[in-house]
């Protein structure tokens, strides 16, 4: 190899280990402001997305009441445990203010019971939540959650029932 083509190279690595720390630290230094940015976005996005409350409405579809079994919602989105029911009126709808005595009498029933039998002529009967909730299932329908926490209904993705 030619001297002056080695002495070329020798000085071009020479340089690059020279600058090494200083682009070493550059990087570091953009990595972190980048890291702090993405942090900034995803904490501000976490508190407007906390801040949201669903307004509490009225039932639009009155004619059926879903009694939920547990306070959880499914990976799917769906209420694990939700059974519907009705309380015809003399119009044909169910009455969705009477939604908290039709699911403590499904209670009451056994119905959410692990050992419920639906062919058995009888049950043993079932214990009633302490604290049942209403919420208005975001197709319209009532939703009563056995549960004492007054939030439920936004946790769930449902709004609480208009009084």
């Amino acid at each position: 190899m030619d001297p002056g083509r080695d002495a070329a190279i020798r000085a071009l690595l020479l340089e690059e280990i020279r600058q090494e720390p200083t682009r070493h630290s550059v990087r570091r230094r953009r990595n972190w402001w980048i890291a702090g940015g993405i942090a900034f976005a995803v904490a501000g996005v976490g508190a407007t997305a906390g801040g949201i409350v669903l307004e509490a409405q009225r039932a639009s579809n009155a004619k059926y009441v879903f009694c939920l079994k547990s306070d959880t919602r499914a990976a799917d989105g769906s209420y694990p445990g939700a059974v519907g029911g009705t309380i015809a009126s003399d119009d044909g709808r169910g009455r969705v203010e009477n939604a908290v005595e039709l699911c403590s009498q499904m209670w009451v029933d056994g119905l959410f019971e692990p050992d419920y039998d639906p062919v058995a002529t009888s049950n043993p009967p079932g214990r009633v939540p302490a604290q049942l909730e209403v919420c208005v299932m975001p197709d319209g329908a009532a939703a009563v959650v056995p549960s004492d926490t007054p939030t439920i209904c936004n946790r769930l993705g449902m709004a609480p029932l208009e009084a």
